[in-house]
């Protein structure tokens, strides 16, 4: 009994730690939005982004309203924490202007205190940075 409690106690010291959902709890503002270079188009001002965004924590779970850039303000349909809690997925209410478009998702890390997305939807699109309000 006492060699199998060596041999888990390694394991569990060299596991990822386990980050809460609350760290991306707050206001934040969109500061830089930076184009794919694969093309020329300029999909950040065809896919919609939140330049501010609130995301609070309600019975352990995150959402999230946003104001995007051109001044409409919603609810994110889809916050996802995943990864063990190192990642979280934004995706907009309302879907796309065309049927057979497949919905932006925002794929966000917290990296030095701030919000680091990458936006798909078959391809990388844009990256966009937020700080903290």
């Amino acid at each position: 009994m006492f060699m199998h409690l060596l041999i888990v106690v390694p394991l569990l010291w060299n596991s990822p730690a386990l980050v809460e959902p609350a760290i991306f709890a707050g206001k934040w503002e969109v500061t830089r939005v930076t184009e794919a270079k694969k093309d020329a188009y300029s999909w950040s001002l065809e896919v919609k982004y939140p330049k501010r965004m609130t995301l609070e924590l309600r019975d352990g779970r995150l959402e999230g309203r946003y104001t995007d850039q051109w001044d409409y303000s919603g609810k994110f349909e889809v916050v996802a924490v995943i990864n063990e809690g190192h990642d979280l997925l934004l995706v907009h209410e309302g879907g796309t202007k065309d049927p057979e478009s497949l919905s932006p998702i925002h794929h966000v890390k917290l990296i030095h205190g701030k919000l680091h997305a990458v936006v798909t939807t078959r391809e990388k699109l844009f990256e966009w940075m937020a700080e903290r309000r």
